[in-house]
């Protein structure tokens, strides 16, 4: 209570500074080429700064009630030099501004906050906007994240339609997309860093969380159908910027960040990003801690070459907490206390994760250009764990699950080049990108488990009474198993009829080999081969304009995956598990292109699931020899979603999602131990919300107290089944969550105050293995931040 009321006196004080009277300025101008012709949808914005706006087909724009000061007046579009222009504001006055745009090769990616005019370079490999794409995909940039104060991914996701997640394992969080999970306990293949596999905690390197929803594998090959994760990084803003910032907030919140970058002679610029956060919890012993450093350099060899080169350094520590012991009901957990810790409290995920890239770009003229990134991580961790469980005939908690560490360490070396021709033909228009890339990922595994531990605890005072008996295993250098992809695809996007008719053709041919390599003492066995697989996968879709602003689109995409043997069932050479998807929807840009819509209707599935059939009706459910793996299982998932993003008005900002998802297990029978069989036929996936629902408006005042803002956001979500079975007693209930903030700002300090979970919901996560994980109570979390 202190330290909220200290928090608010901080932002009340900050409003009796000597603003009150403070008048506005404005800019204005025009945009050309350098032959002079007008620009359009060129995004013109104060850097680090709420306003801004796009030229009209006249290449004219105007910013206006800007309070007076010094600022960046930032120029973007795609294919041109990002420009940083200085500017000061004065009272009452207009500075009038005229822009030339110069041609560049490395700006694929254009800095877009609202709208259908953005651009997704990094996550489509296609160099269009989100209007003429037939695909859904969600963008939460960073001023959104910066007003919800967010420090993890479920901070950014929770404002996207259509994910939900489900626990957490360590350092990793578990999250479904379109009703199907996208990568269990860190497997990174559904995840990306600028369109490059790798699976990084978020931090303040990222720039922006692009959602990429549906089968894409004609992008990356084998990956799960649900969608793609992308994370945008950090780059050099042309211009001398810094800001500190300093985040405190309840459970023990200290994270100081700082944000800097120039220039360095006339073609080199450079930005650093940094920040520490140590962070305890609502629940009984468990903490976090993290250090990060991303230094990133650009350098603009000549107006048609760059070099781009960035950098994460970060290392992580994390209490890992199951929740509630492991078979405890939800309707049981519920009637206990939310801030009860089981598990072991020195028992943590650590990570150390140092990634390394090369940008290079090359404008060969104006119809041809290349990208290429060439990435190395090197991600090192170590879990020790163990793993609370309910013995209901003694009600109590017991360890029988065991001890368990585990060291692993994943290199990743990979290539990605894409060509990028805008050319015609004739009448028609192509947009055109030819990709390649090759990857390996080695991952050595280690790990030592001991089975069970005595003792045991209560379920309503626990106290940890027992010895951790494992040790820290050792990994054996003389076995790499390893996973090498590699990948061509095409794309061509087809403009029509006066670029109202947008038609997407494409197609991937993916090879990926798991293996092993050996050598010093490792003998390889008799008979060993590598595992190899193929497969090609299709996409076509198209967009419409049927009038300005408004487009209907409609797209089809299979996805695969890989899928381990089982031989000892009968199954020694599995078939990829696959995925298809039929979306159809329509987009809508309003206010002159400041606010997009888009509304979605998807119906999804997922084939050749691993399932169990019955060799001998009446044999022993004790055999396993009698049930013969098969792969006939299949899943669906179908509904439709809304997304709203963008501005009402210069000052009033919203983005909101609603999505509607039914899921059904079509046919599936699993087996395992000495259980009987069942059959989840007709019933639900677990983890998925059918209804979910976001609001999120921010306002900044122009009047009375200029400076001030506001912001308001409502989530929702439905109903959950917390158990394959769909059993009523394990139903997360539905809820309502509501996020306020409150900031400030005066030339260059900055106050803010956000108070997350304002009405103190009382909700659950399922975990991975199934128990039930309390969530975030009401916390608040302020910041000062000063920018020079």
């Amino acid at each position: 209570m202190k330290l909220r009321l200290t928090l608010l006196f901080l932002i009340l004080s900050g409003v009796s500074l000597p603003a009150f009277s403070q008048s506005f300025g404005s800019i204005s101008g025009s945009v050309t080429s350098e032959s002079g012709d007008p620009q359009m949808d060129v995004d013109i914005f104060l850097a680090r700064e709420l306003y801004g706006t796009s030229s009209n087909q006249d290449g004219e724009y105007e910013i206006a009630a800007i309070p007076p000061g010094d600022y960046f007046l930032s120029v973007n579009k795609i294919g041109f030099q990002q420009q940083q222009i200085p500017v000061t504001i004065s009272a009452n006055q207009n500075a009038s501004i005229d822009i030339v745009l110069v041609p560049s090769s490395y700006r694929l990616d254009t800095v877009v906050v609202y709208g259908q005019k953005r651009n997704t370079v990094s996550a489509l490999r296609l160099n269009a906007p989100l209007e003429q794409t037939p695909m859904s995909v969600n963008i939460v940039p960073r001023e959104l994240l910066n007003q919800q104060q967010a420090i993890n991914l479920e901070d950014a996701l929770k404002n996207v339609s259509g994910v939900s997640k489900f626990g957490s394992y360590g350092l990793s969080d578990n999250i479904n997309i379109r009703g199907f999970d996208i990568g269990l306990a860190g497997g990174p293949e559904n995840y990306r860093i600028n369109g490059v596999m790798l699976r990084t905690p978020y931090s303040d390197y990222v720039e922006e969380v692009q959602v990429l929803k549906g089968p894409a594998s004609i992008l990356y090959g084998d990956v799960e159908p649900g969608g793609i994760i992308n994370y945008v990084t950090k780059k050099p803003l042309g211009f001398r910027h810094a800001l500190f910032e300093m985040k405190v907030g309840e459970d023990g919140l200290y994270r100081p960040s700082i944000d800097l970058g120039g220039t360095i002679g006339d073609s080199v610029d450079f930005r650093l990003n940094t920040v520490f956060e140590t962070s305890d919890s609502f629940r009984d012993q468990v903490s976090n801690e993290q250090f990060m450093i991303a230094p990133s350099f650009l350098w603009d060899i000549s107006d048609r070459t760059s070099l781009l080169l960035e950098g994460v350094l970060m290392r992580n520590e994390a209490t890992i907490d199951w929740g509630m012991p492991l078979g405890l009901s939800l309707e049981r957990t519920e009637q206990l206390d939310p801030t009860n810790f089981y598990g072991y409290p020195d028992g943590t995920s650590e990570g150390d994760n140092n990634t390394v890239s090369a940008t290079f770009t090359h404008r060969f003229s104006d119809v041809w250009s290349i990208r290429n990134v060439l990435t190395y991580s090197d991600q090192e961790r170590l879990l020790h764990d163990v793993y609370p469980t309910y013995n209901a005939a003694n009600d109590n908690v017991e360890y029988a699950w065991g001890d368990y560490r585990e060291l692993s360490e994943t290199d990743t070396v990979s290539n990605f080049l894409d060509i990028y021709g805008d050319f015609e033909t004739g009448a028609v228009s192509h947009r055109v990108t030819f990709s390649l890339d090759v990857s390996r990922i080695e991952r050595p595994v280690a790990f030592n488990f001991i089975f069970p531990i005595e003792g045991s605890t209560s379920l309503t005072d626990p106290s940890w009474n027992v010895t951790a008996l494992s040790s820290v295993p050792v990994l054996n250098d003389d076995e790499e198993p390893f996973t090498r992809r590699t990948g061509f695809n095409i794309q061509d996007l087809i403009s029509l009829f006066d670029d109202r008719l947008h038609v997407l053709i494409g197609g991937r041919y993916s090879e990926f080999t798991n293996g092993t390599d050996f050598s010093g003492a490792a003998q390889q066995p008799a008979g060993y081969e590598d595992t190899k697989e193929s497969q090609f996968t299709p996409r076509i879709g198209f967009t419409y304009e049927i009038v300005d602003g408004s487009s209907l689109y409609a797209s089809f995409a299979e996805s695969f995956s890989s899928v381990a043997p089982a031989p000892g069932r009968g199954l020694t050479d599995p078939k990829p598990l696959t995925g298809d998807q039929i979306e159809i929807g329509l987009k809508q840009s309003l206010l002159d292109d400041r606010l997009g819509i888009t509304v979605s209707y998807f119906d999804l599935n997922r084939n050749n699931v691993l399932q169990f059939e019955t060799i001998d009706p009446s044999g022993s459910f004790s055999d396993p020899g009698n049930f013969r793996a098969n792969q006939s299982g299949e899943h669906s998932s179908s509904g439709f979603e809304i997304d709203i993003n963008g501005k009402l008005t210069d000052n009033w900002q919203i983005f909101s999602a609603l999505s509607r998802i039914e899921t059904e297990v079509i046919s599936e029978i699993v087996q395992s131990g000495n259980s009987e069989p069942i059959n989840y036929a007709g019933l639900e996936l677990p983890n998925n919300p059918r209804t979910k629902a976001s609001l999120w408006t921010q306002y900044t005042f122009d009047r009375g107290i200029p400076g001030l803002s506001a912001g308001l956001g409502v989530f929702y979500q439905g109903d959950m089944f917390g158990d394959r079975l769909n059993t009523r007693e394990n139903t997360i209930d539905s809820f309502t969550r509501v996020d306020v903030m409150l900031a400030y700002q005066y030339e260059n300090v900055k106050l803010q105050l956000n108070v997350q979970n304002l009405n103190d919901v009382e909700t659950f996560q399922r975990s991975l293995f199934g128990s039930y994980v309390p969530q975030l109570q009401r916390r608040v979390i302020g910041s000062f931040s000063y920018s020079f």
